[in-house]
C-alpha cells in the first residue's frame, strides 16, 4: 500500500468497488429548542427510552446510538443507527421511540451507508458483553 493517496495505483473504480456498501439508517433525535437542563426534560420518560433503546439492541436492530455532544455541553439531541429493510420500516421503528412519541424529541432518518472503517469486536452494551469476530 503506498504512503501517500497520489503515490496509490488503484483507479477509482477499484477503490469504489472495495466500499463495503452496507444500508443502515440514522435516526437524528432533536429537540423542539433550547431547554434550560435537557436530563430534566427528558427525565420522565428516560427509564422507557433507555428500555427502548436495549429492546432494539437485542432485536438486532440497533446498530450505533448516542448522545450528540458539543464542546458547550449536550442540548438532549442524540443519533442512532438502525438495521431496517427499508426508509419506511426504519421511520416506523423510529416513531416508536418514547422521546419522539411524547413530542419532547423530532425523530428524522435517512439512509445512512457504512462503506469504511475497521470492526474488531461486537460489542453488546446493555449485556455487558463482548465477542471477538
Amino acid at each position: 500500500m503506498a504512503d501517500t493517496p497520489s503515490e496509490d495505483p488503484r483507479t477509482l473504480d477499484e477503490l469504489m468497488g472495495s466500499l463495503h456498501g452496507l444500508q443502515l439508517y440514522m435516526v437524528r433525535m432533536d429537540m423542539p429548542g433550547p431547554v434550560e437542563s435537557p436530563l430534566d426534560y427528558l427525565k420522565p420518560h428516560l427509564r422507557e427510552h433507555i428500555l427502548w433503546l436495549e429492546a432494539q439492541e437485542k432485536a438486532g436492530v440497533l446498530f450505533l446510538s448516542g448522545a450528540n455532544s458539543a464542546p458547550e455541553g449536550w442540548d438532549g439531541s442524540g443519533t442512532a443507527i438502525l438495521r431496517a429493510g427499508s426508509l419506511a420500516e426504519a421511520e416506523a421503528i423510529a416513531a416508536t421511540e418514547p422521546f419522539h412519541r411524547e413530542g419532547l424529541r423530532t425523530n428524522t432518518v435517512h439512509g445512512w451507508q457504512l462503506n469504511e472503517g475497521r470492526l474488531r469486536l461486537s460489542i453488546s452494551l446493555f449485556a455487558d458483553g463482548f465477542e471477538i469476530s
